[in-house]
């Protein structure tokens, strides 16, 4: 895999910022998204209640743009609310003549305030400014600015991924090498034991437990594996849009042949490499969790 095959593809991380104004004669609108990582796609609102035509339109809009993440939207406006407020003329002249008939009350000089208190006398009306229209055009000003923000944070995840699994196709191209002189040295060793020991066995009985240790630590068949699932990596990446949850599911099978493969390698140099490999591969499946 080389930069210009990763060239033809595209990142997404699901982290990302986006921000959107939109303005009129009498009102500014500004709406705010962030996004973090989530397996689906959640959306949470913060500050203003928004009717419900325009959370319908949020969400639609935010579910074509991506395919999972979590999303935190906040949109607020500069508009001034005005009050408007109505006497109930009919109840205040009802009060009065219950507190005339009272010979507990000695005046009757109602203030304001003692009005404001008594449920039904003083309507306080707060307009509301319908901030639907506006409200579109900066929300998708908004997530226009979330996806290159997140295109953005995508772009440094490739890198790092470039920089990883170019490690870990060179590693697995060592091994590949170093496979018939990794049975030899297992062969070798084992033979020394015997000798040393002085073990009293048969060439039949030697022949056959190296043919069992042979068995037991070939890794030809993690290697290819290995193989395997490196191209499935390289034809992902040729994809329009890598897309995180794939990947991770293939680093996850990847992860479990190195691991089984490091098990395998007793010669030190080459079992620190396949050591190596693992940490690799749990370092991608990190970046991986955080793409789209």
């Amino acid at each position: 895999m080389n930069v210009m095959e990763l060239d033809n593809k595209m990142f997404y991380s699901m982290t990302g910022y986006g921000a959107g104004q939109a303005t009129s004669k009498k009102m500014e609108v500004l709406c705010e998204i962030k996004s973090v990582n989530n397996r689906f796609i959640d959306i949470s609102y913060r500050g203003y209640s928004l009717p419900n035509d325009l959370e319908e339109y949020i969400k639609n809009q935010i579910k074509k743009k991506f395919l999972r993440g979590s999303f935190e939207i906040k949109i607020h406006d500069n508009f001034q609310s005005e009050h408007s407020y109505e006497l109930n003329l009919q109840s205040i002249n009802n009060l009065k003549k219950t507190l005339k008939a009272s010979k507990d009350f000695k005046h009757l000089n109602l203030k304001l305030s003692d009005l404001r208190d008594i449920p039904g006398l003083l309507a306080v009306q707060t307009s509301k400014k319908d901030i639907s229209f506006l409200g579109k055009k900066a929300i998708n000003i908004a997530i226009k600015n979330l996806v290159e923000s997140r295109a953005r944070e995508g772009k440094k995840t490739e890198k790092i991924i470039l920089a990883k699994t170019l490690f870990l196709k060179n590693a697995h191209r060592r091994l590949q090498k170093s496979a018939s002189s990794l049975l030899k040295h297992r062969t070798s060793t084992i033979k020394k034991k015997f000798i040393q020991k002085n073990i009293d066995i048969s060439k039949d009985e030697i022949a056959n437990e190296l043919s069992n240790i042979a068995l037991k630590h070939d890794i030809a068949e993690e290697l290819e594996r290995i193989s395997f699932h490196l191209e499935s990596l390289n034809k992902l990446f040729m994809l329009k849009n890598a897309h995180g949850k794939k990947m991770d599911f293939i680093l996850q099978e990847l992860f479990r042949e190195v691991n089984t493969l490091s098990v395998k390698i007793e010669k030190s140099d080459l079992k620190d490499l396949a050591l190596t490999m693992k940490l690799k591969v749990e370092e991608l499946r990190e970046q991986a969790q955080n793409l789209e």
